[in-house]
């Protein structure tokens, strides 16, 4: 059964007691948290990390997750939306995550992400 919800909620299909997520692909760009690349859905595949490229999470709501698939060769930074955190890093720093691997993230809060498995940063 297609995902007929808006774009990024997931939902319960009865039918098959299967859990679908919106899917897009994004390519990373910009160097900062000002000019990278929004993220598109509740699971975005990312191209185009070389180490300085990166992209955006979404305005954090409670309970909202997010998660991001760095399908390039290269470290790949995602920056929280201004004034939020993700983790223990300052403000508006980036979270970077190694190539090729996923993440899942989870907002607390408005301005609080945490990344899942939990990793020191």
């Amino acid at each position: 059964m297609p995902n007929t919800q808006a774009v990024g909620v997931a939902y319960a299909d009865p039918q098959f007691s299967s859990l679908f997520l919106g899917v897009s692909t994004v390519a990373a760009t910009g160097s900062a948290q000002t000019d990278a690349a929004a993220l598109g859905s509740a699971f975005t595949l990312v191209t185009g990390a070389d180490g300085t490229k990166g992209v955006i999470l979404p305005v954090a709501e409670p309970g909202q997750v997010v998660i991001v698939k760095n399908g390039a060769g290269s470290i790949l930074k995602i920056y929280p939306a201004s004034g939020a955190i993700v983790n223990a890093l300052s403000a508006n720093a980036s979270y970077n995550i190694a190539a090729n691997t996923a993440t899942m993230l989870v907002a607390y809060s408005a301005t609080q992400w945490y990344s899942l498995p939990l990793l020191a940063s």
